[in-house]
């Protein structure tokens, strides 16, 4: 039975612990196993030459593998192509290697950009051309404008489909390791030949015929290119490729006869019998390694569980009805609001107040002919008069009524009259303010609610690519360990990246516990997890478990209040999955009631943005929570960043808050423009900008009170604790020191507060 605190700790958890460790051992090999594959396609790469004329494919490849294997690639690459020549070196192959020098130069220094180290490589192979245009000719840049375009290509392609998904980025590798093979030959046969019909007859044999299909396209294309009298050979294995993924998906025996029979028939078809002894021999030699492989090899996947085909579906549906939820709520305020401006405005001004006295006293006063009808502009600008009194006042006496009234018979009641009409008066548009400010609140917690709901629609419609066979393993584990899972899923989302969410019954988890399911449940689907996230609700609980990120965060904060001891200034920082948050709100003023409005503003920022909610969305619900708090004027500034792990993308969004710093590559600069603080107007004026940072960078927030001097002495504290590689606690503590006595010095007391995170190495 699983206990709170002794989930590993029976005999399930002795054999998990020596396996822990077995675990960590792989993780640490699998960096290198990548980096070593990245080296042997590069070479291959290298090696490739195209129509006896062209070298695209080692600069596409550094160009367009991931961070963690351009550089082994590049170096593979430089070795293909001298290999290639046997240490002689051509013009084009002198070309080919400064530009791949140039590309990885440019990759290091603009680590995930694609433009520059493309423009940077591309433009090198033609500069280098161009140089040695005398020695070589024209052809000479013609080639290399060629391999630039091709190498460019390639580049984008990677990037666009990343190899680490099964898909078009896997085929794209497939091809320099076929060509580069194709030019291998050992007397008659040719590598090329063999492994692609290896490959394919394996893919058939496993019912993966679109799969064979689309390999046979690609390494059939690559084996012409590099030597057209290969063309024979990708025909009959196109052809036997055909017949076996139509004729006998799925059955051993079957598709390699079949791929057989369709691999003689192609090849008699388009060379001559006496010809074709080597291409079928090459295509007999591939067929017969497939055949060899041992069996479990070959078996086909095991189909999806019902509740796994049906999942989709089902997602789709609720995603369809959020997204149905989320347009009724945004037409209702759309709605709303369209009444409103269609409603006809009563003119409520101080010409109201002087109908109703006339009304209440004047229209049954004897003198009211005279007054109204023969004296009627000195009558009536005389009443204007009272408006002054009236506001700054708020009632008259007979003393205050100017000269133009003395005529009249009745100064008590008069006054008495306009005092009770501008009371009214005054009750009915504190009425009609308070009236608008609760529909604009009303009409933007709809907005900002369906707009939330619409995202979560979004991410419930595309909820990754299931992984059938990784997510029966994962609950296999779970089963063995006494806890058989609710339900099981993992999936691969749009960036290649696998997650995983397993839901069992209530259980709580100690630190070593989790860290040791991240291992176990990381061995399983071949991925190095983190710690799971753990979410647990009405009996269950969901362990969420994510690749972990390149970077990893440290943050650091300090503050000094401007009096006494609290401050307005309020901090939130953690780490939601995948990203990190740092939260800086700033309450309008000094002491309890901006320590209320700040604290306020923070907190429920921190919670929407947990929930999954937008800066944006987020900010819109904290400002109508702000100006509807209390009868008072409430307002605090809202200073985010949200930085990408996986990336080091990072999000800025600022509401009324002060300039921010940036420390990248050791130079710190200021972000941020003048806007109005959360809780002043009835929407939310901030600003959102997208920064790139990488290891080593810090991210610095800060209250108007530490910029008492400017920002110039902040930027240069910055670059040298950076150059010192303070800790974000220590840059905190510092710069709200340095800042206090700047303050005491010019008299100017204010909270002040410093919020640091850094980012490292994962």
């Amino acid at each position: 039975m699983l206990g709170s605190s002794g989930f590993l700790t029976g005999s399930p958890g002795a054999a998990a612990r020596p396996m822990a460790s077995a675990l960590a051992a792989r993780a640490a090999v699998r960096p290198v196993l990548r980096r070593c594959a990245a080296l042997a396609v590069g070479f291959a790469g290298g090696w490739a030459v195209l129509y006896d004329a062209l070298l695209p494919f080692g600069l596409g490849l550094t160009l367009g593998l991931g961070e963690d294997c351009f550089a082994p690639c590049a170096a593979g690459a430089v070795l293909g192509v001298l290999f290639h020549g046997f240490g002689e070196l051509s013009l084009r192959s002198v070309c080919i290697l400064c530009a791949v020098g140039a590309a990885v130069a440019v990759r290091w220094l603009r680590p995930g950009k694609f433009i520059p180290a493309a423009a940077v490589g591309c433009g090198t192979l033609l500069v280098c051309a161009l140089g040695f245009v005398g020695a070589a000719g024209r052809e000479l840049v013609l080639y290399c404008g060629a391999d630039a375009l091709l190498a460019a290509a390639l580049g984008w392609a990677l990037r666009r489909f990343p190899p680490e998904k099964p898909g078009f980025g896997t085929l794209l590798l497939c091809a320099p390791l076929a060509a580069a093979l194709g030019g291998i030959k050992l007397g008659t046969v040719s590598l090329g030949v063999l492994a692609c019909a290896a490959a394919e007859a394996v893919l058939c044999s496993r019912g993966q015929g679109r799969e064979a299909l689309c390999f046979a396209a690609v390494t059939g294309a690559a084996l012409c290119a590099v030597d057209p009298a290969l063309a024979p050979a990708a025909a009959g294995l196109s052809c036997g490729t055909a017949a076996a993924a139509l004729l006998a998906p799925g059955q051993r025996l079957e598709s390699l006869a079949a791929c057989a029979g369709g691999c003689i028939t192609g090849v008699l078809c388009v060379q001559a019998p006496g010809n074709a002894f080597g291409t079928l021999f090459g295509c007999g030699l591939g067929l017969g390694a497939a055949f060899c492989l041992p069996r479990q090899w070959l078996v086909p996947p095991a189909p999806a569980a019902p509740e796994e085909t049906a999942q989709r579906p089902r997602m789709t549906a609720a995603a369809t009805r959020l997204e149905a939820v989320a347009a009724s709520l945004s037409s209702l305020a759309q709605t709303v609001n369209d009444v409103y401006e269609a409603l006809p405005r009563r003119c409520e001004g101080f010409g109201w107040v002087i109908d109703n006295a006339h009304d209440s006293l004047c229209f049954n006063c004897g003198r009211r002919d005279i007054c109204w009808k023969q004296e009627y502009q000195t009558t009536r600008s005389g009443m204007e008069a009272l408006r002054q009194p009236l506001e700054q006042l708020g009632h008259l006496t007979p003393q205050d009524l100017p000269g133009t009234l003395s005529r009249c018979i009745h100064p008590a009641a008069l006054c008495a009259a306009f005092n009770r009409a501008f009371a009214l008066y005054r009750s009915r548009k504190e009425a009609h303010v308070h009236a608008e400010a609760m529909r604009v609140a009303l009409t933007e917690q709809y907005s900002a609610v369906a707009d939330a709901l619409g995202v979560l629609s979004e991410q419930l419609g595309r909820p990754g690519t299931p992984e059938p066979y990784k997510s029966d393993r994962v609950a296999s584990f779970f089963g063995t360990l006494g806890t058989p899972p609710m339900e099981c899923a993992v999936t691969l989302d749009d960036l290649g990246r696998t997650r995983a969410a397993v839901t069992l019954p209530r259980t709580r988890f100690s630190g070593a516990e989790l860290e040791a399911l991240a291992q176990e449940v990381g061995r399983i689907c071949r991925r190095t997890f983190s710690v799971p996230q753990v979410l647990s609700c009405k009996g269950m609980t969901t362990l969420l478990f994510a690749e972990k990120p390149a970077l990893r965060v440290v943050f650091g904060m300090a503050g000094a209040a401007a009096r006494g001891g609290i401050s307005g200034d309020a901090v939130q920082q953690f780490c939601s999955p995948g990203a990190a948050q740092m939260i800086l709100c700033d309450g309008m003023g000094t002491g309890r009631p901006a320590a209320v409005d700040g604290n306020l503003a923070a907190e429920l920022t921190a919670r929407l943005l947990k929930a999954g909610f937008t800066a944006e969305l987020a900010a819109r619900l904290v400002n109508v929570a702000l100006a509807l708090k209390s009868d008072e004027e409430s307002g605090a500034t809202l200073d985010l960043i949200s930085v990408d792990l996986y990336t080091g993308t990072a999000r800025l969004f600022k509401a009324g808050a002060a300039p921010g710093f940036l420390v990248h590559g050791g130079r710190a600069r200021a972000v941020g423009d003048v806007s109005l603080p959360m809780g002043i107007l009835g929407e939310v004026n901030g600003q959102s900008r997208m920064v790139h940072l990488a290891a080593g960078d810090y991210a610095v927030l800060v209250s108007d009170g530490l910029l008492v001097d400017g920002s110039g002495w902040v930027k240069q504290q910055l670059e040298l604790s950076a150059a010192a590689g303070d800790t974000p606690d220590k840059l905190a503590k510092t710069l709200v020191e340095m800042a206090r006595n700047r303050a005491e010095a010019a008299g100017r007391p204010d909270d002040i507060t410093a919020a640091v995170l850094r980012l490292e190495s994962g």
